[in-house]
């Protein structure tokens, strides 16, 4: 979780991505919602995914919770 998340408002966040899988690896990331300090990382995060898919290309939404405790 980024440092500077504990300056956004709230304890809990949610972030939202669009994710375009070809032959198993993601090609594309593109964030749909949920606070800017999460970007990068979430990107970051989800690009090192490895996937199993009997489809040239996919496309799926990824939804993440990032929760203080």
């Amino acid at each position: 979780m980024p440092v500077k998340a504990k300056e956004e408002p709230g304890d809990e966040w949610i972030v939202s991505a669009k994710i375009t899988i070809h032959n198993g690896s993601v090609k594309d990331v593109t964030i749909l919602s949920g606070p800017k300090v999460f970007h990068d990382n979430v990107r970051k995060a989800i690009r090192q995914y490895r996937c199993k898919s009997e489809a040239g290309e996919v496309v799926v939404t990824q939804v993440l919770r990032f929760k203080l405790q």
